[in-house]
C-alpha cells in the first residue's frame, strides 16, 4: 500500500453487455458504463447521482471487483484489484464492503441479526465474535439485545443499521452504498445519513454513495459526480453543482429539487432517455438537451476541468466559461 495513493482509483471503466432485440432479433452491444473514472480519498465521500438505468450500480460493482470491466482499471490502496474470485480478491474484499438498497432483501430472514453480523467475522477469522457483535451493534445505534431478533422484528431503519453493522465487521476502508436510503421512510432517511457521516468520522472510511436523490448526496458527500447514460457529465463540490450546475443535465436534476421559500423554474425534458443500445452520436444528452447545437450532435464532449475546478463534459459549458463577462 502506497501512503500517497488514493484509497480508490478507477480509470476509464467500460462495461458492455449484449442485448437481444425481440425473440429472434440480433444481439446488440450495450455500454452500461462508458469510460468512467473515479477517485476516492480516505475519509471522504464521493456521491454518484443520476436517473435509474444510467450505470451507477454497475459502476459500484466494478469498483468492488464484483464484475470485471471490459476496459479500464481499478486500483485500491495503490495496488491493482486482484482477479474476481481469486484468493487475493476474497482477502481484499474484507477491506471493501457493499451496503445494498433493500435492507430486508440483504438480510436472511431465517437467521438472527447477531448471527448475520458475526458471519464476516467467522469467514475472516476475526477476534472475539460475541463481544465484537455487541460493539458493532452499539456503533450503529442498536442495542446488544437486538442481536437475538430476526429481520422481520426490526423496523426498516433498524434493519439498515444492522446491514451497516455487518458491513463494518471487517473494518473496511471503503464502503459502496447503493441507494441505501431509497427503501426507507423519509423520517428515517436523515437518521441513516447522519449515521453514515458519524461512522465515517469514527472509522475514517472512504464512501461511494450512489443515489438518485441530489439532496441526500449533498448531505453526505465531499464531491458529487453526475452520471448520464454510462458517463460522468459533471463532477465537483456539492454546493457548486447544486447552486450553479454547469451541465444541462445537472441543471435539470437540480431544478427538480423543491426549494421552500423561493421559486425555481422546473426544466421539463422532452422525450425519454434513449435506449442504451441506441446511443446517439455526439453527446448522449443532445436529443433531450434544450440548448444543444449541431456540434453536440457531431462530437462527444470530453470531461475536462474548468477554471472553477469542476469537471464538465459539455461543449457549451466550456464555451460559456471562455466568453468575457459583461461589466456590471
Amino acid at each position: 500500500m502506497r501512503p500517497d495513493a488514493p484509497l480508490l482509483d478507477a480509470k476509464d471503466l467500460v462495461r458492455r453487455y449484449d442485448m437481444r432485440r425481440g425473440f429472434l432479433g440480433r444481439a446488440v452491444e450495450v455500454r452500461a458504463v462508458d469510460g468512467v473514472s473515479l477517485r476516492i480519498e480516505r475519509g471522504r465521500t464521493l456521491g454518484l447521482v443520476g436517473e435509474s438505468g444510467c450505470g451507477k450500480s454497475t459502476t459500484g460493482r466494478l469498483v468492488l471487483g464484483m464484475e470485471t470491466p471490459d476496459q479500464g482499471s481499478v486500483s485500491f490502496e495503490g495496488q491493482p484489484l486482484p482477479s474476481p474470485g481469486s484468493a487475493a480478491w476474497r482477502a481484499q474484499r474484507a477491506r471493501m464492503q457493499m451496503v445494498y438498497q433493500d435492507p430486508l432483501g440483504a438480510l436472511d430472514r431465517r437467521l438472527s441479526i447477531g448471527t448475520q453480523v458475526a458471519e464476516p467475522l467467522e469467514i475472516h477469522r476475526i477476534g472475539d465474535r460475541a463481544a465484537r457483535v455487541q460493539d458493532l451493534l452499539r456503533a450503529v445505534g442498536l442495542r446488544p439485545d437486538q442481536a437475538e431478533r430476526y429481520p422481520h422484528e426490526l423496523s426498516g431503519g433498524q434493519r439498515q443499521r444492522a446491514v451497516l453493522a455487518r458491513a463494518l465487521a471487517t473494518e473496511p476502508a471503503l464502503l459502496v452504498c447503493d441507494e441505501p436510503i431509497s427503501a426507507l421512510d423519509v423520517s428515517i432517511q436523515a437518521q441513516v445519513m447522519n449515521l453514515l457521516v458519524d461512522l465515517q468520522e469514527r472509522f475514517g472510511m472512504g464512501i461511494l454513495f450512489i443515489s438518485h436523490d441530489l439532496r441526500a448526496v449533498r448531505q453526505v458527500s465531499h464531491r458529487v459526480a453526475v452520471m448520464y447514460l454510462g458517463r460522468i457529465v459533471e463532477e465537483g463540490e456539492p454546493d457548486a453543482i447544486l447552486q450553479d450546475p454547469a451541465h444541462p443535465y445537472a441543471r435539470t436534476l437540480v431544478s427538480a429539487i423543491p426549494h421552500p421559500g423561493r421559486r425555481v423554474d422546473r426544466i421539463i425534458l422532452q422525450g425519454d432517455p434513449p435506449n442504451p443500445a441506441d446511443r446517439p452520436s455526439g453527446c448522449a444528452f443532445h436529443p433531450r438537451c434544450p440548448v444543444a447545437t449541431a456540434l453536440c450532435a457531431r462530437e462527444t464532449p470530453a470531461l475536462k476541468r474548468r477554471g472553477d475546478g469542476r469537471l464538465v463534459a459539455c461543449h457549451l459549458a466550456h464555451r460559456d466559461e471562455a466568453l468575457p463577462r459583461k461589466a456590471a
